[in-house]
């Protein structure tokens, strides 16, 4: 009898290991995309939207606020454009919007900062003549003479561009997202819009391709605006392009969708290439909406839900662990009480 207990309780531990084993197996997970129309409904309210259009007629950014009004369209909220409608119009009077353009493509020329639609574009044509990227690295060595920081990522990128403006005009112009998307992720970077963990993921893929340290010494022999384009060239590797590359397109990709400027503000919510991915999906779907519904909902919009993949199995794998358990608890129990 004793020998059978012991048999008994040997077959509950091999029953009890076999369940767990099956138990973890079935522990599997789906990421799925939040559901951004629940979102939406369960979390965002009219007047928060109406707020938002009120605060970009304020801001003199009427393209903002018919995007909200078009919002709440999308996910049936209760606004009436009419409401707003003559306040716009004055805005987008041709005077207004000619006074708002060419102040905004001029900053954004000059000086590569710019926040609206007309500023983004004037900085993206200032990068596409070099000049951009130039002033850049220009400002960004005289940093380094004086031995005040440098910032790393505005130096690295900017050489990626002087590379690939060169690239862009020998290919005829096949590279020429690539560019417009490293040029806008710089300009991201200067606006302190790019996350910490982000930045050092977009390090890690430009310092593969522009050794920035060799550039900076470089410089040191030639301080001209010549030489500071020719520095650039020689610490460009053309041939470690592919993952910036690929970061490049996913952003062009998302300005397409939406816009330039929406490009700038939408990558303050990137932390890693899963959120990039994530963020151009939702892009592809909403487009020029995207950056409202990342404003009223945070990140939570490209986050995941977690799903358990069979969940039905693993229930069942739960009550034969238990059971295994139970039964082995007994069986042992006695095999003590037989002692």
């Amino acid at each position: 009898m004793k020998v059978w207990n012991w048999i008994m309780a040997l077959v509950s531990v091999m029953l009890l290991v076999g369940s767990l084993k099956a138990l973890l197996d079935y522990w599997q997970y789906d990421e799925l995309a939040a559901d951004v129309g629940q979102m939406m409904l369960h979390q965002v309210s009219a007047e928060q939207v109406r707020q938002q259009v009120q605060d970009a007629i304020a801001n003199n950014n009427p393209a903002d606020a018919r995007v909200y009004l078009s919002l709440a369209t999308t996910f049936g909220y209760a606004l009436q454009p009419a409401e707003f409608e003559a306040e716009l119009q004055r805005l987008e009077s041709p005077l207004n919007t000619a006074r708002r353009n060419v102040n905004d493509f001029a900053s954004g020329f000059i000086d590569g900062d710019a926040t609206s639609s007309a500023g983004v574009v004037g900085a993206l044509t200032s990068d596409f003549t070099v000049i951009g990227d130039g002033r850049d690295l220009w400002e960004q060595y005289q940093l380094y003479a004086k031995g005040e920081p440098v910032n790393e990522l505005i130096v690295t990128l900017a050489g990626v561009g002087v590379g690939l403006t060169a690239a862009t005009v020998a290919s005829a112009g096949t590279t020429a997202a690539v560019k417009g998307g490293v040029s806008t992720t710089k300009l991201a970077a200067k606006g302190g819009r790019l996350t910490p963990s982000f930045q050092k993921f977009l390090l890690r893929q430009g310092s593969d391709v522009f050794d920035y340290k060799s550039f900076l010494l470089a410089v040191r022999a030639d301080k001209s605006v010549d030489g500071i384009s020719k520095a650039a060239v020689r610490a460009y590797n053309p041939n470690a392009t592919q993952a910036i590359q690929r970061t490049a397109e996913q952003v062009n990709n998302i300005r397409k969708v939406s816009s330039t400027a929406d490009v700038v503000h939408l990558l303050q919510y990137v932390e890693n290439a899963d959120d990039l991915v994530r963020l151009e999906k939702l892009s592809l779907k909403y487009g020029t909406q995207t950056k409202a519904i990342m404003k009223l909902l945070g990140k939570g919009a490209i986050g995941t839900v977690r799903i358990l993949r069979k969940s039905t199995e693993w229930l069942i794998s739960m009550i034969a662990s238990f059971a295994s358990f139970v039964a082995s608890l007994v069986s042992f129990g006695s095999i003590r009480l037989k002692k």
